[in-house]
């Protein structure tokens, strides 16, 4: 939209048509009605055209002349509204062409016709529009381009040949004007001609400079520039600078060259190289001017490209090279430059394989190879030399160059430096390693889950906990194989641990209803990790069940956690553990207060009724009596002494072994003092003590040995006869020889035999050679086959019995054990009922020992 500025006495022009204007145009009003003597603001208002009337005319004449002036080149037109029947104003414009020269553009007589406004305005505001457009079309290609020396010797040949047809033509004039063969010539040229006459009137035109002026209708011979403008009005402007440009060529008087610019009526600009060669008569005035020129817009367009193109190659950070067939490096950018090092000046010419590493020879070759033969290559990834040395990764686009008629000229190269990229690449690639190690390393099992619910990867700790192939559990949902309804969690686990409701843990979640309708997961199925889906909250279960491939299940405790990614839930991580063997030591635990509870109750019971009885009085008169009863108290407190004796050792030594002070013991001198210790009892009891030490070191703690030891002792001299024997002996053995001696009959303890001691015990440094195999032998009644292993339990005797007769509390052969497998070793009983039973004890001897044995 154009601005029209309006200084009109709106009062002298009442019915002038503004509102025509205002539908296609911005106009603005400046009435001098008000104050007619105020100054016009005009070089604040920005306007493309300016309508003004005679009397802002008188007062504003030289303003319009500075502000034309100031315009330049760019036309500012000035329309200036005339009343005819004003004889001032028939006096004041009696000489346009020396009045009006320099300030109006065009003129109207009133009374306005709107129609003719309307035409006068648009062809005004065309002009100023063609002005705007040549100016900005001038200020782009300031810049001339070198002389063309093709086109130089083209045109040169033209002039030269134009000369001799100028000279002909000169000879030819006098017999006629007319001359059909240079017309045909002029015609049949590409280029436009134009001869002028020494007063600049068109004496001859080809067609196609009548084609650029749309002059083909128009009679041009004898006529200026400005008159033709006149007739054909777009090009006025055009026509008036080339009438500017004669001026100049006259000024030199010899051949002068430029380029000129001529705004079509169909909106494009043509560039014309131009020549104009001025001819004058032997006496030195004007006789003739001939102008020719060639239309070089899509050669100047191409030109621009090419420089566009250069600057982005210039600019750009990736190295762009070009190079011959065999190559030769022919250009090299300054991103080249700066990735390998090596400047512009000092490469070209040079082969491109000195950027080739000399691991990789015949790397170049192949690829100038694979270019000959018309094919590219995108992205290849190798490793090029800089020139300090320095190996750098670089990833290539190589192009072939074809001519015109698709023939491969030459190489064209993009590298790109992906070093950086591939050290981070690395740095992904090492930490994905570590993650992937450590997701496989770890003991529990973790699935990934997409939004559906699908597993989308699970550790070989989950395919094992699962019992099946991996493939058999990815892009599943996971309700069908691992985890299944909560109704079907609670059943088994019910089933697998009645004595203890789990549910009750304070760390369950309430289960959430099952999914809204509408949503992508499942709804027959409710589970924390599908509510983990839905609301995106991280949930802690401790009382589910998983299932296996065949059908069998475990129990399990699991975190689910979101994923999330830019705020969408797209998926979930489970991480559960297989927890059968807490339930399974939570149930002992259970089971073994239960039997504390008992075993403290009895004697407990015993005692509180002794006490009882004797506080009523009512055993006061019978002494022998109240005697006995003092005496159930004590054996019952004893008892109960020695029970809690027993548990805190038991208790004790599970949880304090790590801490204890290991020493080198002397193996002998160990059963020697058990054996001391026990002297008095066995003396008491009839029986015999004969030991048989065996000499060799260990690194243990000398007290839990000989507990051990005293605790078997203990218990062989109860349960043999007066008269008995109760053998100690010791001595050093092999794998084999133990095996023998043990027959690999049935014991709870890890087989020391097996890795999996190594992995119980990774605190010893043992050589798997040699045992040190202590037995305890008695004449006993022997145990029942059945109850070989029982003996070793907590609260379990042969008869229970022997805990009121023998004294015992069924917990001196578990604390045995337990001493025993704390130093690495294993015990287990062989026995013949009524013949005796043997106990044994095998410990690993460590390297060091047999050294010093050695």
């Amino acid at each position: 939209m154009s601005c029209i500025l309006l200084l009109v006495d709106r009062h002298q022009q009442p019915n002038f048509p503004i509102a025509n204007l205002n539908t296609e145009h911005e106009v603005i009003v400046v009435d001098r009605a008000l104050d007619p003597n105020s100054e016009f603001p005009i070089p604040q208002i920005p306007f493309d055209l300016c309508i003004l009337d005679e009397a802002s005319f008188d007062r504003i004449g030289p303003l319009i002349e500075a502000l034309k002036a100031a315009a330049e080149p760019i036309f500012l037109p000035f329309l200036l509204l005339s009343q005819s029947q004003t004889p001032a104003l028939s006096e004041q414009f009696s000489l346009p062409a020396k009045q009006l020269d320099g300030r109006i553009d065009d003129l109207i007589a009133t009374p306005l016709d709107a129609a003719q406004l309307h035409l006068r305005v648009e062809n005004l505001l065309a002009r100023r529009r063609l002005s705007l457009e040549l100016h900005r079309l001038q200020e782009v290609i300031k810049e001339r381009t070198v002389k063309e020396s093709l086109l130089i010797d083209s045109l040169q040949t033209a002039n030269e040949n134009l000369q001799r047809e100028i000279a002909k033509r000169a000879e030819v004039e006098a017999a006629g004007r007319e001359n059909s063969y240079l017309d045909l010539l002029m015609n049949a040229m590409p280029d436009i001609v134009c001869f002028k006459d020494g007063e600049g009137r068109w004496q001859e035109a080809n067609q196609a400079i009548l084609e650029v002026f749309e002059l083909e209708k128009i009679d041009y011979r004898g006529l200026k520039d400005f008159q033709l403008g006149e007739l054909s009005t777009f090009y006025r402007e055009a026509l008036q600078a080339c009438e500017v440009s004669d001026r100049e060529a006259w000024a030199k008087g010899k051949l002068s060259r430029g380029e000129e610019m001529i705004p079509r009526s169909d909106g494009t600009v043509k560039i014309y190289d131009v020549i104009k060669v001025p001819v004058f008569h032997p006496d030195g005035r004007r006789k003739s001017i001939v102008i020719l020129g060639r239309d070089i817009t899509e050669y100047k367009q191409a030109r621009d490209e090419l420089v566009r193109l250069a600057s982005i190659v210039e600019s750009s950070d990736d190295g762009i090279i070009s190079k011959t067939l065999a190559g030769t490096i022919q250009s090299w950018n300054a991103g080249a430059e700066k990735i390998y090092g090596y400047c512009a000046a000092e490469i070209k010419g040079q082969s491109i394989e000195i950027l080739a590493i000399p691991e990789r020879p015949k790397e170049i070759p192949q690829i100038l190879e694979h270019i000959r033969a018309g094919a590219s290559i995108d992205h290849y990834e190798t490793v090029h030399l800089r020139k300090d040395g320095q190996q750098i990764d670089v990833s290539l686009t190589i192009s072939p160059i074809k001519d015109a008629t698709g023939a491969v000229t030459g190489v064209s190269t993009i590298s790109r430096d992906i070093s950086d990229s591939k050290r981070v690449e690395k740095a992904f690639e090492q930490l994905r390693h570590q993650t992937e190690m450590i997701l496989f390393s770890a003991g529990e099992g973790i699935c990934g889950l997409n939004r559906h619910g699908k597993v989308t990867f699970v550790n070989p700790a989950a395919v094992r906990m699962a019992g099946c192939e991996l493939k058999q559990l990815i892009d599943r949902p996971l309700y069908e194989s691992l985890h299944r309804s909560q109704e079907e969690s609670s059943r088994a686990i019910d089933q697998l641990s009645p004595a203890k409701d789990i549910n009750s843990g304070a760390e369950i979640v309430p289960h959430c209803a099952a999914p809204q309708a509408g949503k992508l997961l499942p709804q027959r199925v409710s589970s924390q990790i599908l509510a983990t889906l839905e609301d995106g909250e991280a949930r802690r279960v401790t009382d589910e069940i998983f299932w296996r491939r065949d059908g069998s299940s475990f129990p399990v405790e699991y975190v689910v956690a979101p994923m999330r990614e830019q705020g969408e839930i797209i998926g979930a991580v489970v991480t559960f553990k297989d927890i059968t063997e807490r339930l399974a030591i939570e149930r002992m635990k259970d089971e073994f207060i239960s039997v504390v509870s008992h075993e403290l109750r009895t004697p407990m019971t015993s005692i509180h009724g002794a006490l009882g009885l004797l506080n009523s009085g009512l055993l006061d008169v019978y002494p022998h009596k109240a005697k006995r009863m003092l005496e159930i108290a004590v054996t019952n407190t004893e008892r109960l002494v020695r029970l809690v004796n027993d548990i805190l050792d038991l208790e004790r030594m599970e949880s304090n072994y790590s801490t204890a002070i290991k020493q080198t013991c002397n193996v002998a001198e160990l059963m020697r003092q058990a054996a001391d210790e026990m002297q008095g009892m066995a003396q008491e009891a009839g029986v015999t003590l004969s030991v048989r030490p065996v000499g060799a070191q260990l690194q243990a703690v000398p007290d839990r040995l000989i507990q051990a030891l005293t605790n078997l002792l203990s218990n062989a001299i109860k349960f043999s006869p007066s008269g008995a024997t109760v053998w100690l002996s010791g001595e050093l053995i092999h794998n084999r020889d133990l095996a023998d001696k043990a027959g690999l009959k049935s014991v709870s303890s890890p087989s020391l035999l097996s890795a999996e001691a190594a992995v119980a015990h990774p605190h010893l440094t043992v050589s798997r050679s040699s045992y040190i195999l202590i037995a305890v032998k008695d004449q006993g009644r022997g145990i029942p086959a059945d109850k070989l292993e029982m003996v070793f339990e907590r609260f379990q005797q042969v008869d229970a019995s022997d805990s009121r007769q023998k004294g015992g509390t069924g917990l001196g052969l578990a604390i045995c054990r337990s001493i025993v497998q704390q130093h690495g070793g294993r015990m287990w009983v062989e026995s013949v009922l009524g013949e005796g039973s043997t106990f044994f004890l095998s410990l690993p001897v460590p390297r060091e020992a047999l050294a010093t044995e050695s």
